[in-house]
């Protein structure tokens, strides 16, 4: 047997919010003016507006941002469970499920407040969010909505940028005129305090996708000067796609792209999820490093280096298959050299165009390491510092000159590597 709607739920009488309701404006423009993280800053928010009476259960927030990965972001709170912070990808079309949603009704037509009724004389059920929200036993459902312009966008999927807020509750009869006003009156205050919040998320958003995690804290905490940086060690990284120069000459654009777009899932993003930073694209090459924490950080970033390399090679062969199924035959071929040493992390360029790099002798080794992986015929090569972190993992390649230095050092390459080829006797690390 079906069952009906749970049953709404009893809340004390009806009362008016207005003095309470200014308690929570001076709150919110005191939050505004103390960089508030919004998760908090809307979960807080909904406690207070359910303390002084308004009879709020269920609530979400949603606004476009911009982000490498994600279009929009929304948080959800649930009385007694908290808020919770969805993030969505971005998509070439706009999905069915959202098309049918309140939110892009709100959206497309500008509307300031949009108020469905779940149950009694005035129900209107036009959505299908609506009625799965009937079900679960809410008999009111209200949207609030202020729009303002985010970073440079000023439109979004149809409709002005800004913030939407759906509030829902379970007390029989709905919200009172007293509990919209209420809402309605907090709308804008709140609006003011989001505005701050999102732009600050969306200026850290894109300072960390263009510079990194490590360059775009400290630019944001005034590290903008030209010269101004500092000396930390680390492993650097220099990856390398082999025959480029032919591969974008001969491949159709979009052939070439994709095969793009697969070496740096390989690479970059496997430098990223072990923990590392990318520095730079020097056009294909990514350079990247990954800093020595306290005194005994050494093996732990060869160690997490290592692991990124040995996941870029896995990934190369997973994908193999999936390219040729596709009709793309051209192999991503790459290499990889890492070494350990200092660097001077920092702001370098004109004081009007700045970039934050890495220089120094360790940066110019990997380079000239990469040129004498192709000599060697192998994709990776090592010095004798990180080798010594996992001897087993390595066999000793012999001394070799790089060019523009003046001393030969010790090389290492893959100890899989050679003994797939079945060389005779590598040569262990010494130790």
């Amino acid at each position: 047997m079906a069952l009906g709607p749970a049953a709404p739920r009893n809340y004390p009488s009806r009362m008016t919010h207005g003095p309470l309701i200014a308690e929570i404006e001076s709150w919110l423009i005191d939050e505004a003016l103390h960089d508030p993280d919004i998760l908090d800053l809307f979960g807080a928010l909904c406690v207070r507006l359910h303390a002084i009476g308004v009879p709020l259960e269920r609530a979400a927030l949603s606004w476009p941002t911009l982000h490498p990965l994600f279009q929009a972001e929304q948080i959800y709170w649930r009385l007694g469970e908290g808020a919770e912070l969805l993030q969505y990808l971005h998509e070439t079309q706009p999905s069915a499920a959202f098309e049918a949603s309140p939110f892009h009704h709100v959206l497309i037509h500008g509307l300031d407040r949009l108020r469905r009724r779940l149950m009694g004389p005035e129900t209107m059920l036009d959505f299908p969010v609506l009625n799965e929200l009937r079900e679960q036993g809410f008999t009111d459902y209200l949207m609030t909505s202020t729009a303002f312009q985010i970073a440079e966008v000023e439109n979004y999927r149809g409709g002005e940028s800004g913030i939407m807020a759906s509030w829902a509750t379970r007390r029989e009869g709905g919200f009172s005129d007293a509990d919209i006003d209420a809402l309605s009156r907090i709308q804008r205050i709140f609006a003011v305090a989001c505005h701050a919040s999102i732009q600050k998320r969306v200026m850290v958003n894109l300072a960390t996708a263009y510079l990194g995690a490590t360059a775009a804290r400290q630019v944001m905490e005034g590290l903008v000067r030209r010269g101004a940086g500092e000396r930390i060690r680390a492993v650097v990284w220099y990856s390398d796609l082999r025959d480029s120069t032919r591969l974008s000459n001969t491949l159709a654009p979009d052939v070439y792209l994709d095969l793009l777009k697969c070496y740096y899932d390989c690479t970059a993003q496997m430098v990223i999820d072990e923990g590392g930073e990318i520095l730079d694209f020097i056009g294909d090459a990514v350079l990247a490093i990954f800093p020595l924490r306290g005194e005994t950080g050494g093996p732990d970033a060869a160690r997490a280096a290592t692991r990124a390399m040995e996941r870029a090679l896995q990934m190369r062969e997973e994908r193999r298959p999936q390219r040729a199924a596709m009709g793309l035959t051209e192999d991503v071929r790459f290499s990889v050299a890492m070494a350990e040493g200092e660097i001077m992390f920092g702001n370098i360029g004109v004081p009007t165009r700045l970039t934050f790099s890495a220089i120094g002798p360790v940066v110019n080794q990997v380079s000239r390491m990469d040129e004498l992986s192709k000599t060697l015929g192998r994709s990776v090569l090592v010095t004798r510092e990180i080798a010594a972190v996992e001897p087993g993992h390595w066999r000793s390649a012999g001394l070799h000159r790089l060019r523009d230095f003046a001393d030969p050092i010790e090389i290492f390459v893959r100890a899989a590597e050679v003994e797939a080829e079945g060389a005779a006797a590598p040569r262990p690390l010494a130790g």
